[in-house]
């Protein structure tokens, strides 16, 4: 009978038989399991004289006997001779065989989980297609791989070669006599002491990264999980996954929404350490709180079914839980630390565990046998979350998991108080009262219906937190000298509010607006000034100051564009603005840089929206104003005169009709091949840059809350010179229309500019804006920051140790490299965070960058505009080839940048058209003239035309070539218009600063 009190043991067999054998002969089991393998039908010939010749070898004692037996296991898995009659070719043929090269590429090297290997097999198996047996070069395991893994493994090698070649001559490089697991010893991610990361299950399909607990040693060890070989368990560590989705069980009585949640709340899994298993878990337990809304976000770009979304917010609920307690219990108890950092390599040889086990919190068995099944079933229902308004966010508080843990400690768990709560008269409960407080911001005065004349005013105390009106009692001097200038603003709030109801004359509505809000920001702006004066006390925290005076400042402007604004502008107004003349910039036959591509963005706004409802006007013309403003004043701030002198003079040489001309090629002729343009292109771009800044102006005087600028051709490649930061060329780029906005936003009023203190610019294009960088952040500038998520990285663009190490030149070396190369691989200074995502750009990895780099680093700015350079070239459908991203991914990115703009600066958002070249062909192929008949009978090899109706002018060509507009036939399904469709939609969702509701 089975003892229930025995504790199991896991052991390798041929181990656990050695360790209850008497001598050397005494291994009868393992005798037993060769004989069987011995007998089995199929088992080559080879094999058995192998196992035989191991088991009977004389040997002098117990580990010498385990020793034969291992290497006989060894040995059959690469014995040639035990392969060919397996059925496996182990002979290199002199040709490729068949699509993937057959036995042709046995004896190439490859580069498999960091170790370099070697291909010694060929199989074509009926079941799994073409298959490789590799070796490790160092220690002899085989592995098999598919053709995919293959490929991947040789591009590996040959991307390692490359920067072996590339190193200066005669440098000694370092060795290492095991360097299979030498990386993945040193692996670690931050906050993996706290024991909680977001791993990968391989019971999961797609490689989702969800919430996990690493283990401690001591809790594997005591569970009998401890393998003691070597060569396995130091690269693992065991996880237990919080709240998985994919074990749960439909059943007929089981809905797809509670379908989900029919699996345990925990997983055990044995997971390998790496990047592509292991990454930092985003969120602060320290905080308190739990954004739902951000998780909505992340969710979002996991393709999962929405269902599954409780789950996932159950999952984090327990992991944010776990680190806040790990964090708070390792500052109480610092000194009491098991093991000493010096220490941890030692204790992970001694156990033969990962350094991560090690490492990891330790969290007791109470904690984590309490019932977190009653505990999370007591959570309101997802959709009942509070909203707050003065941050846009559903948050909710955490598990209190210490005051659980007391509460059953006598004398609480008998229901009494500690003499301490007695004194208090307070019983601390587990978990936060889950009722909202009210933002300052909120008041009983309805801001929409109530009117001034009736005799009531806003003061202070609508607007300011209690901190601020606590500082504001302060007797220094600065500090009443501040609440004077808020006092002033709220005054003018209350005039211009009574001024404007009195007012009939719409653009004299619209005047009184715009006054004010200028004034807002110059006030705001003052008042950051005098935080950074004399005469503050010591104590005094100017950050927590200065961030209490933006929210009331904002929360100022906000009520003026809710309170001043009309019909047809102000509140919960989204602006698109273009222009025809954008048009006349004509690229060459071929290029993925088409003129059709205004009218495909114009119709996808239109789509969304634009020009039919009041709240989406349509702006088709720029004021000449602005295009003066753009040439004469804003331009030449971000491009050096000799560019533009260049520029213009090329262009001004010209035929009248000429098309497709290189325009940014240097004296050698070199770097235009792929920055084409005509005689309009110049005067395209100006007026591209005009947009934009009419766009910037429009928002902060209050006409619209945000707006898209529908404009070509694109420019965040094009610096302050002749291809920036060393590129190859300028990328279908001519002027920064992104740069430029920034710039008229940030320049203080008496140069023609607005005067904002912050501007952040997050370019969202597959490639690196390496122009808008070098524009606004080539030194660092404390008024800009350029954010930039974009296809690329050190693996993909290779390195090169003779280039500069600021990341300012850097340029390619590699033939696989992404455009514009390795300068959007590093981030030179704080004013820029460049976020490089590999080979293709896919939603898990963009949407955690998004979630956990790009919203607090934007929160950390305090930006008071942000500029979107919207590029939809990520798009799965784009002929680059370079994202995996749907429209509706599209449209989650748009949403979760407006979400922190609505936080912190009022849904000020500009967004601006860079690539993306999904547009389907919109004319008839020419005819092929090297076909018969000079092409009159290929009729049936003519594309299926894009419809884009009257949005296309009469005039607009569209020269494709066959081959592109073959690549481009899958965009009719959903492409670069759907994208611009998604993109302006959600940017409207985000255009009303006082919802009735939770948006998104």
């Amino acid at each position: 009978a089975k003892n229930p009190h025995a504790k199991q043991i896991n052991l390798p067999f041929c181990e656990w038989v050695a360790k209850f054998a008497k001598h050397s002969d005494d291994f009868i089991c393992v005798r037993y399991l060769f004989s069987y393998v011995y007998n089995m039908k199929g088992t080559p010939a080879m094999a058995k004289r192998i196992l035989a010749y191991f088991l009977q070898r004389p040997a002098t004692s117990i580990s010498e006997r385990l020793k034969f037996i291992i290497e006989a296991s060894k040995r059959i898995s690469y014995d040639p001779i035990v392969l060919t009659q397996d059925g496996w070719t182990t002979a290199k043929s002199d040709t490729p065989e068949g699509a993937t090269g057959g036995a042709y590429l046995i004896g190439r090297k490859i580069l498999w989980q960091r170790t370099e290997a070697i291909i010694i097999a060929f199989v074509r198996d009926e079941g799994l297609g073409d298959l490789w047996k590799c070796m490790w070069i160092e220690d002899f395991d085989t592995f098999d791989l598919e053709a995919d893994e293959l490929q991947e493994g040789m591009k590996r090698w040959e991307r390692k070669v490359t920067r072996k070649q590339s190193n200066k001559p005669g440098k000694v490089q370092k060795t290492i006599s095991s360097t299979r697991f030498e990386q993945s010893r040193n692996f670690t991610v931050n906050g993996a002491d706290d024991g909680i990361i977001l791993a990968t299950s391989y019971k999961a399909k797609g490689g989702r990264p969800w919430p996990a607990r690493i283990m401690h040693v001591k809790e594997v060890k005591a569970m009998g999980h401890l393998s003691t070989r070597r060569s396995s368990s130091k690269n693992e560590i065991h996880v237990v996954f919080l709240a998985p989705y994919w074990n749960g069980q439909s059943t007929k009585t089981t809905n797809a929404k509670s379908s989900f949640a029919t699996g345990s709340l925990f997983e055990l899994e044995t997971i390998d350490v790496s990047n592509e298993t292991i990454q930092e878990y985003p969120y602060d337990g320290k905080l308190g709180t739990l954004s739902v809304d951000k998780l909505r976000s992340q969710f979002s770009f996991l393709g999962l079914p929405r269902a599954a979304f409780s789950r996932y917010l159950q999952s984090h609920r327990i992991a944010l839980s776990l680190k806040a307690y790990a964090n708070s219990e390792k500052a109480r108890n610092v000194k009491s630390l098991d093991i000493q950092s010096g220490h941890v390599e030692a204790y992970a040889s001694l156990t033969d565990t990962h350094p991560l086990s090690v490492t990891t919190y330790a969290f007791p068995d109470a904690l984590l046998n309490l019932p977190f099944d009653f505990i999370l079933s007591k959570y309101p229902p997802v959709t009942e979350h509070v909203f707050n308004d003065d941050s846009a966010e559903s948050t909710e508080p955490i598990l209190q998991l210490k005051l659980m843990l007391n509460a059953l400690i006598p004398p609480r768990c008998f229901g009494e108080q500690s003499d301490e709560e007695k004194e208090s008269n307070k019983v601390p409960s587990p978990i936060h009262d889950l009722t909202h407080t009210k933002s300052p911001e909120k008041t009983d005065i309805s801001m929409r219906a109530v009117s001034l004349n009736q005799g009531i005013s806003f003061t202070l105390k609508n607007f300011c937190s209690d901190y601020l009106i606590t500082q504001f009692d302060a007797v220094a001097i600065p500090i009443r000298t501040i609440k004077n200038k808020l006092e002033d603003l709220v005054n003018n709030l209350n005039n211009c509010i009574v001024q404007v109801e009195s007012e009939a004359n719409p653009k004299g509505r619209q005047g009184i607006l715009r006054n004010f809000l200028l004034y807002c920001i110059i006030t705001k702006g003052q008042g950051e000034d005098a935080l950074y004066g004399p005469g503050f006390p010591q104590d005094f925290s100017r950050r927590t100051f200065f961030n209490e005076w933006r929210k009331a400042c904002e929360r100022i402007y906000k009520r003026a564009i809710v309170r001043m604004g009309h019909i047809n502008a102000g509140n919960n107004i989204t602006a698109v603005l273009t222009d025809s003349r954008c048009n006349q910039h004509i690229t060459a036959t071929g290029s993925f840089e088409r003129a059709v591509r205004l009218p495909a963005a114009i119709r996808g706004a239109k789509n969304a929206g634009a020009g039919a409802k009041q709240s989406m006007p349509l702006v088709n013309t720029i004021d000449e104003s602005f295009l003066e403003l753009a040439e004469q004043r804003i331009i030449p701030m971000a491009h050096k005169a000799s560019y533009i002198n260049r520029l213009k003079k090329k262009i001004a040489a010209l035929p009248q009709d000429a098309k497709g001309v290189p325009l940014t090629d240097d004296s050698e002729g070199e770097g235009g091949e792929d920055t084409m343009g005509s005689r309009g292109s110049y005067t395209a771009a100006v007026t591209g840059v005009a947009a934009a800044i009419k766009g910037v102006d429009m928002i902060i005087k209050g006409d619209c809350v945000n707006g898209f600028c529908a404009i070509r051709p694109p420019g965040h490649h094009a610096g302050r010179e002749l291809r920036p930061m060393s590129a190859v060329s300028n990328g279908f780029c001519l002027l920064n229309a992104a740069a430029c906005a920034a710039l008229y936003a940030a320049s203080p009023l008496s140069e023609g500019g607005l005067g904002l203190r912050r501007v952040c610019v997050v370019d969202i294009d597959v490639h690196h804006g390496n122009g808008t960088q070098d524009v606004l952040c080539s030194t660092y500038d404390p008024r800009f920051l350029y954010i930039s998520t974009h296809a690329g990285g050190p693996h993909i663009n290779g390195y090169d140790e003779d280039s500069s190490t600021d990341g300012a030149h850097r340029s390619l070396s590699t033939k696989d490299g992404i455009f514009p190369g390795r300068c959007g691989d590093t981030s030179p200074h704080k004013g820029v965070l460049n976020i490089p995502l590999g080979q293709k750009i896919t939603p898990s990895e963009i949407g955690t960058a998004l979630v956990c780099q790009v919203t607090p680093a934007i929160e950390a700015f305090s930006p008071e505009l942000i500029i979107i350079s919207a590029g939809f070239d990520a798009h799965k459908n784009d002929p680059l080839g370079l994202g995996g991203l749907s429209a509706e991914d599209f449209g989650t990115v748009t949403k979760v940048i407006c979400q922190v703009a609505i936080k912190m600066c009022s849904g000020r958002v500009l967004s601006i058209l860079e690539g993306g070249y999904g547009v389907p062909c919109c004319r008839p192929l020419d005819k092929d003239l090297f076909l018969p008949n000079g092409g009159d009978d290929n009729s049936g090899m003519q594309p299926k035309l894009f419809k884009l109706g009257n949005d296309l002018p009469d005039s607009m060509e569209d020269p494709v070539g066959l081959l592109l507009s073959q690549k481009l036939d899958k965009c009719h399904q959903e492409g670069f218009k759907d994208c611009v469709q998604e993109h302006v939609k959600n940017l409207a969702l985000f255009s009303d600063l006082e919802p009735s509701q939770p948006v998104g």
